[in-house]
């Protein structure tokens, strides 16, 4: 499938935007113990499919990343909920809780990000958020594409930095390993989804959502 994005040039202009550790108190990263032994610090070493991930560093190997979200809400959105449509609402297997959890986590200093935000966009070929952030999985070649040029780009980045698809009130940060110090954030919370207190939170929002369960 061919999704209309632009092929990024060998010089976009991108532009970067510095995040202090203030302007979000909370990082928020859902991780799965389905099909790998992740912990709440685990950065993804080139595995999955993602819309921004994975990357390649200049010598072609993997750059480790890891996504993160300003609340728990759009962390479940992106993670737990990504692929459940919302318009006639699907259906939320319960059972899936038993492997999900919660990391909380803070900055240590400034993050030096991408910004992949809308009034950046148009200066990159007239990207829109339809395109890029928007568009569907069957669009991840294309959008990739776009997180790959940023990052080999902008070599003082240290992450991307962009509006939730699925919770457009959320922010949410791409990570680059890589690019950050040791350690790259300080771990403060770490909670299984299917246990009080962030079972009912889930529960919660997919019943507001009209999602049903089985």
């Amino acid at each position: 499938m061919n999704c209309g994005l632009p092929v990024p040039g060998e010089s976009e202009d991108f532009t970067t935007l510095v995040l202090t550790p203030g302007a979000v108190p909370a990082w928020f990263h859902v991780y799965s113990t389905r099909t790998h032994p992740n912990r709440g610090e685990t950065f993804s070493k080139g595995w999955g499919d993602t819309r921004f991930a994975p990357l390649r560093s200049e010598d072609g190997s993997f750059v480790h990343t890891y996504y993160a979200a300003s609340t728990p809400e759009c962390a479940y959105m992106e993670s737990v909920l990504h692929d459940i449509p919302l318009a006639p609402p699907g259906v939320f297997n319960v059972d899936e809780l038993q492997t999900f959890h919660l990391a909380q986590f803070t900055l240590s200093q400034p993050l030096t990000c991408v910004s992949f935000h809308t009034p950046d966009l148009p200066k990159l070929r007239n990207l829109t958020r339809a395109q890029l952030i928007d568009s569907l999985p069957a669009c991840y070649d294309e959008t990739r594409l776009w997180a790959q040029a940023a990052y080999l780009q902008r070599p003082e980045a240290q992450a991307i930095a962009y509006g939730s698809r699925r919770d457009d009130a959320g922010r949410c940060l791409i990570l680059f390993k890589q690019r950050l110090p040791d350690p790259p954030f300080t771990l403060t919370n770490n909670e299984h989804l299917a246990l009080p207190p962030r079972r009912k939170e889930v529960l919660d929002l997919v019943r507001r959502l009209r999602i049903s369960e089985i």
